[in-house]
């Protein structure tokens, strides 16, 4: 049984590590845009709350990454 439950945790983490660099990787594309958006001076209304979002979502990458 606790070679069961052992196995288990360890494909968890595995398969949280990988969701936490997909989202990762979007957060990237997220937060460039908001840049882009930012450089355009009439847009930066719209890429401030850009690049917070993708700033919200390299926080939650971490923490499906377990990095401390």
């Amino acid at each position: 049984m606790g070679a069961i439950k052992g196995l288990l945790n360890l494909v968890l983490g595995l398969v949280t590590a990988v969701l936490g660099t997909v989202l990762a990787l979007v957060a990237a594309v997220v937060w460039i845009l908001g840049a882009v958006l930012c450089v355009t001076i009439l847009l930066i209304p719209l890429g401030l709350p850009v690049i917070r979002l993708g700033s919200r979502l390299f926080g939650l990458a971490r923490q499906l990454m377990h990095l401390p």
